[in-house]
């Protein structure tokens, strides 16, 4: 399996921003850190749809009806 960690470097203030947040939520920073990572990334695939629904068609794709999409899993399995 690929190592998965990940370093990287916050500004000091961050970083005693973190512990206080850390401290007065009795987490860690590090799973404060795994938190905010995963909710910016959530954010981040939600802003992109637009910019992928705004892409141009792709030469010879097949063209399907937005009735005939579910949507609901369109949706979340970009997600």
């Amino acid at each position: 399996m690929a190592d998965t960690s990940t370093k990287i470097a916050l500004s000091k203030e961050t970083l005693e921003d973190r512990a206080r947040l850390a401290k007065v939520t009795n987490q860690s920073v590090q799973e404060l850190e795994e938190k905010f990572v995963q909710e910016e990334t959530e954010h981040e695939k939600v802003m992109a749809l637009p910019q992928l629904a705004i892409q141009p068609d792709v030469p010879g794709a097949k063209l399907i009806r937005h009735e005939d999409v579910n949507w609901g899993y369109a949706l979340f399995s970009l997600l």
